[in-house]
């Protein structure tokens, strides 16, 4: 009963944590599979960073956090249908983004950029027990996904200006050159950039009433309808109930999507159409085992295939993700103080990868402290928890060259979980 206790007040501490690997939200756990029969539980959490930064090479600051606060909700219900098989209803958020760079796009690197991405699943998942030990899993899931994505400020709307000029042909002289001077599709790109290089030119007078333009008037905006589609997974456990340990793996295959999406550039659209993309593969490794009378151990492993999304709209031309996998360890105690209270902290680590990051996620690994416990009354309990992550420094890219550096960053999460036995 106690290691029961323990184990569940572990999990209340998750919704709290801060997931800074990609796009990770929910961490995708099955755990409740192993839930007691006919049992149903709600959990919450709310997560608060702190990204600020400056410019590199540019005059922009970011005291206000560029990462907005976000919700996260999960929902399951576990029941038997016999003493071989049981399954588990699992709602979550597996994936999101929201991201938030509120200054000048005029006078800023990244003003104005911003990325909104939502997604839900319900996953179904049904558990095979050949015996008290060993047990199969396997389960199937509707996943739905919405992204908005602007790029703006001076990193972006640079590489605008050329494309947007040269559909356009100037036969005006320069302000020091009486002489007309062509300029538009019938230049060449080392011509054209030639032009805008020289500051006394009518054309780069007009490639920076352009740029201007484009910031002024939104930037460039990517907008990808709600698309839902199936996915999969399977997975192993080994236990042993007298000491409570457990030892699960569950593989979540990639899942593919095909939506709807519009770009435009300064307000005015200049593409629609469908785009292929991927949500990621995905392995959990959960382990728990009784180390003592009324003490657990946790630990955890997560890979997230994140280096095989792509999303890379036609006119844009390039990967709007650009990730690495992502990787995540927990390692954790749980102490039960009596029959109705337990507790749990646990220490949360994920790895730093390249030095230059993406504007839509301006971190670089993390170390994080969750502290959590449960209280029980009869059929029912409620559990809560505290996170409190370091965020990794790191350096935003555009074009391979970084323009904003973010340093001592950090999250805040607090997490309920409300759990009831019929």
């Amino acid at each position: 009963m106690k290691y029961a206790l323990l184990s569940a007040s572990a999990l209340a501490i998750s919704a709290a944590s801060a997931h800074a690997a990609g796009l990770d939200r929910s961490g995708q756990s099955i755990a409740s599979i192993f839930a007691t029969d006919n049992t149903a539980s709600l959990s919450f959490g709310y997560v608060m960073p702190s990204l600020t930064g400056e410019d590199i090479g540019g005059p922009g600051d970011y005291d206000d956090s560029v990462g907005e606060n976000y919700s996260v909700i999960g929902l399951s219900y576990t029941n038997a249908v016999n003493s071989a098989f049981n399954y588990s209803v699992i709602l979550d958020q597996p994936y999101g983004v929201d991201i938030d760079y509120g200054a000048d796009p005029t006078a800023s690197n990244l003003g104005g950029t911003a990325a909104d991405l939502d997604s839900n699943a319900v996953t179904f998942v049904g558990r095979y027990r050949f015996n008290e030990n060993f047990s199969v899993f396997a389960g199937i899931k509707a996943q739905r996904v919405k992204a908005d994505v602007t790029l703006n400020g001076q990193a972006y709307t640079r590489g605008f200006v050329p494309s947007a000029i040269s559909a356009q042909t100037f036969q005006q002289p320069s302000l020091e050159n009486p002489a007309p001077v062509a300029f538009g599709s019938d230049q060449t790109p080392e011509q054209i950039q030639a032009a805008l290089a020289n500051p006394n030119t009518l054309q780069s007078q007009i490639a920076a009433a352009t740029q201007d333009g484009i910031a002024t008037g939104g930037g460039y905006n990517f907008d990808m309808d709600q698309n839902t589609q199936p996915g999969y997974l399977v997975g192993a456990a080994y236990e042993i109930p007298d000491i409570a340990l457990r030892i699960s793996g569950t593989y979540q295959f990639e899942i593919e999507h095909t939506a709807d999406y519009d770009e435009s550039v300064g307000g005015t659209e200049v593409n629609s159409g469908e785009i292929d993309y991927i949500t990621p593969a995905s392995f959990n490794l959960e382990f728990q085992t009784g180390i003592a009378p009324g003490t657990l151990l946790l630990a955890s492993y997560r890979w997230t295939q994140f280096s095989e999304v792509d999303i890379v709209p036609e006119q844009l031309g390039r990967d709007l993700v650009n990730l690495e996998d992502g990787h995540r360890y927990t390692l954790g105690l749980g102490r039960a103080f009596s029959e109705e209270l337990s507790g749990s902290a646990t220490i949360i680590y994920e790895p730093k990868g390249d030095d230059l990051v993406s504007p839509l996620g301006p971190t670089n690994g993390l170390w994080g402290l969750s502290v959590g416990g449960r209280y029980t009354n009869g059929n029912m309990n409620i559990s809560g928890g505290l996170n409190y992550s370091w965020v990794g420094d790191a350096d935003a890219e555009v074009g391979g060259n970084a323009v904003a550096s973010f340093e001592d960053n950090h999250a805040v999460g607090i997490g309920l979980r409300a759990e009831v036995t019929f």
